[in-house]
């Protein structure tokens, strides 16, 4: 069976759309995967070690918006209790 050229453009169209959408669901997750390592470096560097629960808490997050909050909290923090946890919910 052939399919039209209309068929084809769909096909075509769709399959774009689906590339254009893998393309920034990639990059997006880059952000945040660089954000999350940023965050902890900073952390890692004011506090020293970081314990795997806060890491973990870290690594859960998934709005790049609650990790730039976190991030300049980072910045002040003295202790890990200096940060304000509840604004990191996911």
């Amino acid at each position: 069976m052939q399919e039209s050229p209309f068929y084809e453009r769909v096909i075509q169209r769709g399959i774009e759309q689906g590339i254009e959408q893998g393309i920034e669901q990639g990059i997006e997750q880059g952000e945040l995967r660089a954000k999350r390592d940023a965050v902890l470096k900073l952390l890692q560097r004011q506090l020293g070690h970081i314990p795997p629960p806060f890491a973990n808490r870290i690594n859960a997050i998934q709005q790049l918006s609650q990790l730039d909050a976190l991030f300049e909290q980072a910045l002040a923090a003295k202790s890990l209790d200096e940060i304000d946890w509840e604004s990191t919910n996911t």
